[in-house]
Formats: structure tokens, C-alpha cells, sequence
């Protein structure tokens, strides 16, 4: 490649040097040299498209892998393969928001032709959020600055948290009149049987899905041996008593159960609930909806820091 593409407060003998160099290792890494700078940002530009796509069938292949091993082994082969996890779930983050959106969004060339770190930052919205983002929102968002970009995401971010918060207002108030107009029965229950049925399986679920994340950290925190002791062993007193407190009252809750139903009607596979169909069907909507809040507060929280 010609020395045009080189800083042009360099020496000719240093450009000469640095060409020399350049050409060198490109040889090693099979790497073509454009004979011009036109050429060269036509290179760049394409090979910048191809990492974003390479990034999205990464973090395919990532949720593919994950949705196939037991738990914990994801965790252990990032750290075998020296998969920094950051970057693997930076990845499947992209792959999520791709899957999550409609197909005419997913072909739209503005987000498609964002550069990585953009993308990965967009990947942390809400997906309703970029889906309500038209082709010109998009397009403005490209053309920012990345400090810039990073503004206008926070407001977006902002603006959501806002949205949730006035439709949970709502959805008390609404919730407030339900009950004061509540009929005694539910799927053919007592009002408080039924609610608790359902809620004990929407609120486990969210209990499972924030354990399951954190028993990975402790994992890995046991696993990190060359951070300080001192400060390893800082977090995981906290980790110890904060979730023996949870441990703690939950084994309360499940023994005063036991003591006042008895644990033969309790304990073993002939006592798992039976669900009719309407009943499931509101149960499943229910957990589903206190995950997505969950996973939404979550990860704004997680953004801020």
C-alpha cells in the first residue's frame, strides 16, 4: 500500500518504516493491502459491517450452546477457552435483540450498518423501545458521536423507566378498584387460593432467575484466585448472611406450611398442584410478565452504574 495511507507528519524515512512494518505483519494476518486510502476506507468499512454480523452469529451460537449444557459449564469453558464473559454475553445481547424484534426491523439497514460498541449499547434498551425507533431515528443515532449516542441512550433509557413507572401507577390504581369490586372466586377457587397459586409460581420464577444469575458470581468469585484473599473473602461474608437471611425466612415460611397442613400432603411427586387450563394459561402469562419487568429494572439498574 502506498505511503498515503501513513500520518503525514512523519518523516518520509519513518513512513517508509512504518509501510515496511505494516506490510510485514499484514502478510502474517493475510491481509491485503488497498493501493489507496479510498480503497482502504472501503475495506475498513466492510470489514466493520462483517464484525457486527460476525457478533450476532457469535452471540447466536452462544445462546445455541447455552441452551444445550447443564448450568454452570457455560461459565467454565469461557474461562477454559479464554472467552473474556463480558464479551460473550455482549454478544448474545445483540442476538437477543435481533430475535426479540420483527423481521422488517431486523432488516432495517440502519441498524444493521451500526458500528459494534453502538449496537451493543442499543442491545441494552428495552426491545420496545427500538422497535418504536423508525428508520430516521436510526439513522440519526449512526451519525452521533459515540458520547453523543451515549446521551441520547440514557434519555431513551430515562424515558422508559418514566413509561413503566406511570403504567405501574395505573395498574395499582386499576388493581385498587379490581378489589374493591373483587368477586369471591377464581377458577372455581377461593379468591385467596387461587391468587396465591399463581403467584407462587410468578414469584419463584423470579426468585430462580436472580439466584441462578448470582450463584454463577459466587462461583466465579470462589473460583478467582488471584484477587486478594481479604477482599474475596469480603464478598462472600456478605453473600453468606445476606442470602442466609433469605434462606432463613423462606425455610420459616416452608415449615409453617408443614406444621399447619402436615408434610403428607406437602412432600413427594403425587402432591405437585394440578392447573386447569384457563388458570395455567394466566399463571404462565403472570410469570412471564414479573420476568420481563424483572430482567427490564434489572438491567436499567445494572446500565446506571
Amino acid at each position: 500500500m502506498s505511503t498515503e495511507l501513513t500520518d503525514q507528519t512523519f518523516s518520509a524515512e519513518e513512513q517508509q518504516q512504518l509501510s515496511a512494518k505494516i506490510e510485514k505483519m499484514a502478510g502474517h494476518i493475510q491481509l491485503v493491502m488497498p493501493d489507496s486510502v479510498d480503497e482502504a476506507w472501503q475495506l475498513v468499512v466492510r470489514m466493520e459491517e462483517q464484525a457486527l454480523v460476525d457478533t450476532a452469529k457469535r452471540g447466536l451460537l452462544y445462546l445455541s450452546i447455552k441452551s444445550h449444557i447443564q448450568y454452570g459449564e457455560f461459565d467454565q469453558k469461557l474461562k477454559e477457552f479464554g472467552i473474556p464473559r463480558r464479551n460473550a454475553f455482549n454478544a448474545m445481547a445483540v442476538s437477543k435483540m435481533f430475535l426479540a424484534l420483527p423481521d422488517s426491523k431486523v432488516q432495517t439497514s440502519a441498524l444493521l450498518n451500526m458500528n459494534k460498541s453502538k449496537l451493543i449499547e442499543m442491545a441494552r434498551l428495552p426491545v420496545e423501545t427500538v422497535e418504536s425507533l423508525d428508520d430516521d431515528d436510526l439513522d440519526t443515532l449512526n451519525d452521533l458521536s459515540v458520547r453523543e449516542f451515549r446521551k441520547e441512550i440514557r434519555k431513551l433509557k430515562d424515558k422508559h423507566t418514566e413509561l413503566e413507572e406511570q403504567t405501574a401507577t395505573l395498574i395499582n390504581a386499576l388493581e385498587t378498584e379490581r378489589l374493591t369490586k373483587a368477586p369471591k372466586q377464581m377458577y372455581e377457587l377461593p379468591m385467596l387460593v387461587a391468587q396465591v397459586r399463581q403467584k407462587s409460581f410468578a414469584h419463584s420464577a423470579v426468585v430462580n432467575e436472580s439466584l441462578e444469575e448470582f450463584i454463577a458470581m459466587a462461583e466465579q468469585l470462589c473460583n478467582t484466585r488471584d484477587l486478594d484473599l481479604n477482599h474475596r473473602i469480603g464478598a462472600a461474608q456478605t453473600t453468606w448472611h445476606l442470602w442466609l437471611g433469605i434462606q432463613q425466612r423462606i425455610t420459616h415460611m416452608l415449615n409453617r406450611l408443614s406444621g399447619e397442613f402436615g408434610p403428607e400432603h406437602l412432600a413427594g411427586a403425587e402432591c405437585i398442584p394440578q392447573f386447569a387450563e384457563d388458570e395455567w394459561q394466566d399463571a404462565q402469562a403472570n410469570r412471564e410478565y414479573m420476568l420481563a419487568m424483572f430482567n427490564d429494572r434489572f438491567n436499567t439498574n445494572f446500565n446506571k452504574k
